[in-house]
């Protein structure tokens, strides 16, 4: 019986993906790609950068040119390659590796991986010349530097240097404050100023005198910002940032095309049930879609965690009950350190948790250059958010969060930032009537009502209130229900229908015989809520009712569509409480 293609979460080797995996071809981009001799691509952690980088060095690889038809035989750029594969001597790090610590064990840490990879790739080419004198000195650049006299002397095939996750340990320095030690890796002053050369900027440097004398043919770097690269000025100013290059925005990510190819490879491989195939696709889409890196561009999945929920979906053959990865989390600290205190996170946070609003930005700023120093002003707090993958593009003028994953990492900010007490007693209660409406005659009125009274009226200040819109019930409520109920239904808040968007939306997983649930939220404040005697009314406002009924309507027309479907609105008059009205078409009636 022939071995079924495993789910490549977590495989980083080509070669191994092309073996033992399913996977999507990107190598397309390959061609792109050699446009520039030295593109630098930057995406959010966890998106698929690493594999890239083996790519490239598997299609680059002098030494692998005999097993060409192996390794890219099946794929776009195997069919029609360029004329540049296998003929380089690939020199490969990973910055990830390098733990920080003090100054000088940073220098180590990092010494050390470049003699691991000068070593490594010295027993790699070991039948075109010697390479031990490349191992003799201490410094990282003069390793490099040597690499490249033998090659010159040789007269060998140039190199293509790679570097995965290139700003990782300087990152690290940066969230926890820790500037002078920043400053001094890149070769500034205590005031950022350029004034001396450090081990990390002559590093750079031996590469950029390799492109000048054609001993480094070609160099590829991925990591997540741009302030390092910026920050080690002469060290490597030839780096192209590519990232906003429209033609190569899906090197890295899935479009919504090579999701649905794949999860129908996927479902026939492992022979899984298809009729469990929508709920899967549905997930997949409000999870982990969304990701515009350019107003005018088709969005991407983040094509890691694509992976890690469909590999849970082979593993269980059943819709998986986790669908956010813890590690896609980005630390807090980020958030502080990027607002300037937890004061002004906080702030941020509420912005687009309370009332859901974005931030605008100006598209050129981008790609404009910035250090740490100007990368941490109050201007730049949104283009932060963009580069570390928290805010996309919704329309030319303003960012905003991408899918359910980003808006529940942001309501737990909320929460941890808010400082909030009674956490448990919150969460029994909620969990109580989840554990009601998903196994018995439960309602979801009875799951709002706790949410309103552990959640919302027992945290909130009375004073947010003013400045709250329907997008905080939609968002928040949300994230509750994705806590407690994942094994039972799958959410979606701005569910895009022909009408418009409607605010929540609970679709029961294959096998749960209830109907789906679509709430639309309309906001009064205190104030209005008082001078309308909004509370306790017996009538629902007709605009919202009109808009809850046209949603329904079409969410019945969706040729995927066998729910019965119950709607509600749910009128949110400040603090002081809410009506909750069950629409009479929400009753479970067959779908015509």
């Amino acid at each position: 019986m022939e071995k079924k293609r495993k789910i490549p979460y977590g495989v980083i080797n080509w070669a191994k993906l092309v073996r033992e995996c399913l996977f999507v071809d990107n190598t397309a981009y390959i061609r792109k790609l050699e446009d520039v001799d030295t593109p630098v691509f930057l995406r959010p952690k966890r998106f698929g950068k690493s594999i890239v980088c083996s790519m490239l060095a598997h299609y680059y690889d002098v030494n692998l040119k005999d097993r060409f038809d192996e390794l890219f035989g099946k794929t776009d750029i195997g069919r029609n390659p360029t004329p540049l594969r296998n003929s380089f001597l690939v020199l490969q790090f990973d910055f990830s590796t390098i733990q920080v610590g003090t100054l000088a064990e940073i220098e180590r840490n990092f010494v050390e991986h470049v003699r691991g990879r000068v070593e490594r790739f010295a027993t790699q080419y070991a039948s075109l010349a010697d390479w031990s004198r490349a191992l003799e000195p201490d410094g990282p650049a003069a390793m490099i530097d040597k690499v490249r006299d033998i090659i010159k002397n040789a007269e060998l095939p140039p190199l293509y240097v790679i570097i995965d996750e290139y700003d990782n340990f300087t990152n690290e320095l940066v969230v926890s404050g820790r500037d002078l030690e920043y400053n001094a890796v890149c070769g500034h002053d205590s005031k950022g100023d350029v004034t001396r050369e450090s081990f990390f900027k002559a590093f750079f440097k031996s590469f950029k005198a390799g492109l000048a004398d054609g001993t480094v043919g070609r160099t590829y770097f991925t990591g997540v910002l741009p302030i390092t690269l910026d920050d080690l000025s002469s060290g490597f100013n030839v780096g192209t940032v590519v990232s906003l290059d429209k033609s190569l925005l899906g090197l890295a990510g899935f479009s919504k095309a090579q999701v649905k190819r794949y999860v129908d490879e996927v479902f026939v491989e492992h022979g899984l049930d298809p009729s469990i195939k929508p709920a899967v696709l549905a997930d997949l889409k409000a999870f982990y879609d969304g990701y515009r890196f350019l107003p005018d561009a088709e969005s991407l999945y983040n094509s890691t965690i694509c992976n890690w929920y469909l590999r849970n979906l082979v593993s269980s053959r059943k819709l998986p009950t986790d669908v956010i990865d813890a590690n896609v989390r980005t630390d807090i600290g980020w958030f502080r350190r990027l607002a300037g205190s937890s004061a002004n996170a906080l702030a941020k946070v509420r912005q687009y948790v309370e009332s859901g609003e974005g931030e605008k930005v100006f598209r050129a700023s981008l790609s404009s250059k910035f250090g740490r120093a100007k990368f941490f002003t109050e201007e730049f707090f949104p283009y932060a958010m963009y580069y570390l993958g928290l805010l996309t593009f919704e329309n030319p003028f303003r960012l905003n969060i991408p899918n359910l994953t980003i808006k529940n990492m942001f309501v737990d900010y909320y929460d941890e930032l808010s400082e909030f007490t009674n956490v448990d007693e919150a969460r029994t209660a909620f969990s109580d009537a989840a554990e009601a409406l998903a196994l018995g005659d439960g309602l979801w009125k009875a799951l709002f009502d706790a949410y309103w009274r552990h959640y919302v009226k027992a945290r909130i200040p009375a004073q947010a209130f003013d400045k709250m819109n329907e997008n905080f019930f939609r968002t928040t409520f949300t994230s509750r229900c994705m806590d407690v109920l994942p094994m039972f239904y799958s959410f979606e808040t701005e569910y895009n229908s022909s009408e418009g968007r409607c605010d929540f939306l609970a679709i029961p997983k294959p096998g749960v015989a209830k109907p789906a649930q679509l709430v639309e939220f309309k906001y009064f404040t205190n104030a209005a809520a008082e001078k309308g005697n909004a509370l306790g009314r017996a009538e629902p406002d007709a605009e919202t009712v009109e808009q809850a009924l046209a949603y329904r309507k079409a969410l019945a027309r969706r040729p995927d569509w066998n729910h019965p479907i119950a709607a509600t609105v749910v009128e949110v008059c400040g603090n002081t409480g809410y009506n909750w009205f069950d629409l009479p078409e929400s009753k479970p009636l067959p779908i015509s």
